[in-house]
């Protein structure tokens, strides 16, 4: 095997196919990426056996020998980003891997390719079109409210659903939900079936960093072991995981008499000032709504604070708790200037959304 490309490019392929390659493992193997070169150019590719990335690269770069290897992918990733030179020349022979420089050479120790993990390939039925900056944002909207915990495993991945012409992201942790729809347009075969799978929060950020360079569309696909995106250049499968994801309909209130319109970059500030009294105990604040206001207390052992801002609520005083980091983390991703906050009473689960279809659902706590 032989080719040689731009350096720069080179080292930004290897480098977000090296994210998906194990850090350290039994295996020697399971560390390494493989290299393929032939007629379309060349492909990197890697997997931790949870996350698989193909991409390939028929630009920047000129193969002269077609031919496999699979090398260290930080190691590689890491030459090809320190050296500064603008082109590279990269060589197989006997096992090793020479990547050659204007200012010297790099030679690295190749692994046996018939050992590589098997990657699977885009199915071939059952896909569907998804623009690209709405597969982003169901990532970004939705993964933060994914659960961290390995006693509940299954709530520590986002469930996708697909529809005839929806594609439905859900996180949540058991103490708060995200949900966000978007439109998809079948592309082969399958119509009008809806698909359901669960895939962890790894395989979905890089669906997000693949697409990052796509301005139209992208295919995504769920399989029975993997779901999967394609774009012109890259391929990303994430395996599926196993369990029973909650019913997004017993946890989405719908008896929200009660709702606000509040700004979300005076709420974030005030939670964000409140938040600094509240006790390591109960990590709580108060929000209390009354007609045209909403108050946001806190108090701990080194004091109290009280902050107040103005809001469009015409309902009935309540005073209800919250954990004020799962308050902010939902404003972050909010999109527009305010957002309505509905909710029952101090009992019940509030509910978050914004002019773009996000819904967030929070559960109280219980105030001092």
């Amino acid at each position: 095997m032989r080719f040689k490309g731009k350096r720069a490019r080179l080292a930004e392929v290897a480098g977000l196919v090296a994210q998906a390659v194990a850090g350290k493992s039994t295996k020697k193997i399971f560390e390494c990426l493989r290299i393929v070169s032939g007629d379309r150019g060349v492909e990197f590719a890697g997997t931790d056996l949870e996350v698989a990335i193909r991409y390939r690269m028929d630009e920047d770069v000129e193969v002269v020998e077609p031919g496999e290897a699979v090398v260290p992918a930080q190691l590689l990733a890491n030459v090809l980003r320190e050296i500064g030179d603008e082109t590279v020349s990269i060589a197989v022979a006997r096992r090793k891997l020479t990547l050659e420089t204007d200012g010297g050479f790099f030679e690295l120790e190749c692994e046996d390719p018939v050992q590589y993990p098997e990657i699977p390939e885009f199915p071939a039925s059952g896909a569907c079109a998804v623009a690209a900056t709405d597969l982003r944002e169901l990532v970004h909207k939705t993964v933060f409210a994914a659960g961290k915990e390995a006693a509940r495993f299954v709530l520590n991945g986002v469930k996708l659903s697909v529809g005839k012409d929806r594609l439905r992201f859900v996180a949540t942790d058991g103490r708060r939900l995200a949900m966000l729809d978007r439109p998809v347009e079948r592309t082969n075969g399958r119509e009008g079936r809806e698909a359901t799978a669960i895939v962890g929060v790894k395989g979905l950020q890089h669906f997000e960093r693949v697409s990052a360079e796509v301005d139209g569309s992208v295919d995504l696909a769920l399989a029975d072991r993997f779901v999967a995106i394609r774009t012109a250049r890259a391929e990303v499968t994430a395996r599926v995981m196993d369990g029973a994801f909650p019913d997004v309909d017993q946890i989405v209130p719908k008896d929200v008499p009660n709702a606000a319109s509040v700004p979300v970059g005076v709420l974030h500030s005030r939670l964000k000032q409140a938040r600094q009294f509240a006790s390591v105990e109960s990590q709580s604040v108060a929000l209390a709504f009354r007609e045209g206001e909403l108050t946001i207390s806190a108090a701990g052992g080194d004091g109290r604070a009280e902050v107040r801002l103005g809001v469009e609520y015409e309902g009935p005083e309540e005073r209800i708790g919250f954990n004020p980091v799962f308050l902010m983390d939902a404003l972050k991703v909010v999109h527009g200037e305010t957002i309505r906050f509905a909710f029952k009473n101090a009992n019940g689960a509030a509910k978050i959304s914004d002019e773009k279809g996000l819904v967030y659902v929070v559960m109280p706590v219980l105030l001092d």
